[in-house]
């Protein structure tokens, strides 16, 4: 494996956010919580800050130097808790020397990882906080996060993320369930939806990364098709054995240049 594409979706830790922010106020973890989101959207913001965030679901895709998906999965292994998920990655981590690709996992995968191993007690290897590794903001040795290197580490912000990056080459991007929904949907119990919208997030991610390679000149646009083509046989034998990714499969389509 040289690449190794992923996404993490995670919920709110009601606990922690009431001990941290509203100790001694008397409120239940819920009530806690609702008041957080009624403050924040008074902001303008609408997003929880990752301090207070579990790790619930990280799906990610095995990629070979030449750009080949060698396998999909879950990190966590049959029993998929936070603390397995954490240990999971740590452990392939350390044990590893490959390169992580993401969108935003800057500002927010890895961090909420290394935030984990914290929490956990888990140990990183030494070659993560080397001086010019995969800390230092401007190498992409060890890490592509894709939304830096597609905004010149955001010197520019392109309005739509992931979805919009996704859409320009023709891939599914957000469908029916989106990032807010995923609270939600764990309250319901409907880790399959999550695992099934996180997948098909490193999917778009593993797209994007390709078209990005073509712009850097490391493949061309027929050897990205082959790979795309090669991509969906596989998703679908994926889909079939395992039950995911179908609406994704049924909103692909192939890129096509603008006139």
């Amino acid at each position: 494996m040289q690449y190794l594409v992923y996404d993490i979706e995670s919920v709110i830790d009601k606990k922690l956010l009431n001990q941290v922010l509203f100790d001694g106020k008397g409120l239940s973890d819920e009530e806690a919580y609702l008041q957080h989101v009624k403050d924040i959207t008074k902001d303008e913001k609408s997003f929880v800050n990752p301090s207070f965030h579990i790790p619930i679901c990280l799906a990610c895709l095995a990629v070979e130097k030449d750009f080949t998906i060698q396998r999909f999965g879950f990190l966590g292994e049959e029993k998929r808790t936070p603390g397995n998920i954490v240990k999971h990655f740590w452990d392939m981590y350390n044990r590893g020397n490959f390169t992580l690709v993401d969108f935003n996992g800057r500002g927010y995968d890895l961090r909420l990882l290394e935030l984990w191993a914290y929490r956990q007690g888990i140990s990183i290897h030494y070659k993560h906080f080397d001086k010019y590794g995969i800390r230092y903001r401007y190498s992409d040795d060890k890490q592509i996060d894709l939304q830096e290197a597609l905004t010149n580490s955001m010197s520019i912000r392109f309005q739509g993320g992931l979805n919009l990056f996704a859409k320009l080459v023709g891939k599914p991007g957000k469908l029916e369930t989106k990032g807010d929904q995923v609270q939600g949907l764990y309250e319901q119990g409907k880790m399959f939806e999550i695992e099934d919208y996180c997948l098909g997030d490193v999917l778009d991610t593993y797209f994007v990364f390709l078209r990005w390679k073509v712009v850097h000149g490391n493949l061309s646009l027929q050897q990205e098709k082959q790979l795309v083509e090669d991509s969906l046989e596989k998703m679908k034998k994926f889909s079939q054995e395992n039950g995911y990714l179908k609406n994704y499969i049924e909103h692909f389509k192939f890129w096509e240049a603008a006139e």
